[in-house]
């Protein structure tokens, strides 16, 4: 019995971490003038000139002005993720990993006419998993691992004996967020925290803040992280509210919570929880600001719940909200997606992994022929200075964005409010390194 109560739990923080910040990829037109998205004549223009719309966009630097071929040797990298088991798969991950590809190698040549060949190991749901997919790169003698989704991180551990780096991916492990071979671009669910707790007490200027979270390992840590963010900004009245990963009535937690009678109440739940959470506040009458992980955002669960449940909701998200060809990243996977994806759903975490391989373009083609290497790709990144992220914050890759967290290179969050069935951005980018201490 303790065996499957430990399955399903470390399933339930699968899902809870892989989702935080997908709501960044809301793609329906805006019916206020208060928010602007990406409109499908954008992502028409950039699918008749792929070159051309990647060009504009944030790798459009470093993009050859002559492109060559991509029939010279190849380059083979590796890609730990979680598909095809029962407690979660998310091939989505590796999907739009291998569309980003397939565009650099069709369209901008490779790698200096080296063409990347991906290969894609499952962990089945299981430490021993882990390290095989690890042990299997290390003797293919691969210079990079990609992340998707893989909660035990043990491979990371063995990746990071062997000195290669592990780029990326959804950060749910405590090795993904703090092994010196990791580089990531996601804030994960500390970055949602401290967003969401800054902005209670500067804004809100909540007195009383309640905090609702599974109360299991990382999702703890972060719920921590916003109660000592709360208390910096002089928040002392917070109440901590676990409940079970496990439960799918989550009325009892937010009742518990309301009796605080907090000014502001952060829901750490997602996924399968977002339509529990939302019933939840109806049910208990919650009147405090509310704020919930951006994948409880996603345009199906918003349309399930109904507006009088979910306006006036904030959510972080992991890019900005402008979607328009002054922003081009978006329309550019938009148009990758549709043209070389294999029918995945561009609104969802695909995002995150298309992100983290565009990254890694990035650096590959900075590094002079012959050198890429396991040494040469991390020490690139590590140099990385506000460097342009592609559909997220410039990256600054030295250990020290986010106190206890040296593997996250661009932590920022943006937060949005849902107004009328649409996500209104709040600001700019929240620098969450800043408010909470740096590392």
């Amino acid at each position: 019995m303790a065996h499957r109560f430990q399955i399903a739990a470390v399933a339930a923080l699968t899902i809870a971490m892989a989702v935080t910040g997908c709501s960044e990829d809301r793609t329906q037109p805006s019916s206020s003038a208060s928010t602007v998205t990406t409109t499908p004549a954008a992502t028409e223009a950039c699918a008749e000139d792929l070159v051309a719309c990647a060009r504009r966009s944030s790798v459009g630097d470093v993009i050859p002005e002559d492109l060559p071929t991509a029939d010279a040797e190849p380059i083979r990298i590796g890609m730990i993720n979680q598909e095809n088991t029962p407690v979660g798969s998310y091939p989505e991950l590796s999907s739009a990993t291998r569309a980003a590809i397939e565009f650099v190698n069709r369209d901008l040549g490779g790698i200096g006419g080296r063409p990347i060949e991906l290969e894609v190991c499952n962990t089945q749901f299981s430490p021993e998993g882990s390290t095989a997919c690890a042990q299997q790169f290390v003797q293919a003698g691969v210079p990079v691992v990609l992340g998707g989704i893989d909660v035990f991180g043990n491979g990371i551990d063995t990746l990071a004996e062997n000195q290669i780096p592990f780029v990326g991916g959804i950060p749910v492990s405590t090795q993904a967020v703090t092994s010196p071979n990791s580089f990531q671009w996601s804030g994960g669910t500390w970055g949602a925290t401290v967003a969401f707790a800054h902005h209670a007490a500067t804004e809100v200027k909540a007195k009383r803040v309640a905090i609702v979270y599974p109360d299991f390992g990382p999702i703890a840590d972060s719920a921590r992280y916003g109660q000592r963010t709360l208390e910096k900004e002089g928040v002392t009245d917070v109440a901590m509210v676990p409940y079970p990963i496990t439960a799918t009535d989550l009325t009892s937690p937010i009742q518990a919570a309301q009796t605080s009678e907090p000014d502001a109440l952060i829901m750490l739940a997602a996924d399968m929880g977002c339509a529990g959470a939302f019933d939840g506040f109806d049910t208990v009458g919650v009147t405090a600001q509310v704020y919930l992980v951006g994948a409880c955002a996603s345009p199906k669960i918003i349309a399930e719940a109904g507006p009088v449940k979910t306006d006036g909701t904030i959510f972080n998200v992991e890019g900005p909200i402008d979607r328009t060809e002054a922003n081009v990243d978006f329309s550019l996977y938009q148009a990758v997606a549709a043209e070389y994806g294999d029918g995945f759903d561009p609104v969802g975490a695909g995002t995150v992994t298309f992100r983290s391989f565009m990254n890694l373009y990035r650096v590959l083609v900075g590094l002079p022929d012959g050198k890429i290497t396991p040494a040469a790709i991390s020490t690139a990144l590590a140099a990385q200075n506000d460097t342009p992220s592609f559909m997220g914050h410039p990256s600054t890759c030295d250990g020290k964005q986010l106190a206890g967290y040296p593997a996250m290179c661009s932590p920022q969050q943006i937060l949005a409010e849902l107004a009328d069935g649409e996500l209104i951005q709040i600001g700019d980018w929240v620098d969450v390194g800043a408010i909470y201490g740096a590392g």
